[in-house]
């Protein structure tokens, strides 16, 4: 696998730490402030969101 540039780890850590918090902020969100009940499609968008940021940051910390 090449080896990547300072820049590039930088911009995918910062991407994979946005990700990462804002599905966990749009999952809490949903969580405490839905009055009626949500369907399971619109929580997938939260939780794919957390796995996609998680998925980059352990990948940039595992190949670090």
């Amino acid at each position: 696998m090449a080896q990547r540039t300072g820049t590039r780890k930088a911009i995918s850590i910062i991407l994979g730490l946005v990700l990462a918090g804002v599905g966990l902020l749009s999952f809490g969100y949903m969580l405490f402030h839905a009055v009626e009940p949500v369907s399971i499609k619109i929580w997938l968008l939260p939780i794919t969101l957390f796995a996609a940021g998680s998925a980059i940051l352990w990948d940039d910390f595992k190949s670090s």
